[in-house]
């Protein structure tokens, strides 16, 4: 669910993306407020059948940070959940919070 900035400065799929985290917003706002969905949510949800747990990869950045609240500079690092990147432009949005892009590099993938 990564939204690509182009170099001229248009955004990739964007209102789908705001539609989607729209609606999981209003969900989660349910669920706290009632503790359970409303019956019409239920009610036009797919089945899911022999369901199990998975696991699966979403793009993210690594790298060396510099003024993270939580990860050491200079250090190599890996951010959240990607979700909007500009390189032309110079930054990036993951979950958390907005990176400022330096110089790409080619850094380990595996780091943590």
């Amino acid at each position: 669910m990564t939204i690509l900035v182009t170099p001229d400065g248009a955004l990739r799929q964007i209102d789908e993306h705001i539609d989607i985290l729209r609606r999981l917003l209003t969900d989660l706002e349910e669920l706290r407020r009632s503790g359970v969905p409303t019956p019409s949510s239920l009610g036009e949800a797919p089945f899911l059948d022999k369901w199990s747990f998975a696991h699966r990869l979403v793009p993210c950045l690594s790298g060396y940070p510099e003024g993270h609240p939580t990860c050491r500079s200079g250090r190599m690092a890996r951010t959240s959940d990607l979700w909007v990147i500009a390189p032309e432009r110079g930054y990036a949005r993951t979950l958390t919070r907005f990176y400022r892009l330096g110089t790409r590099g080619s850094v380990d993938a595996t780091a943590s």
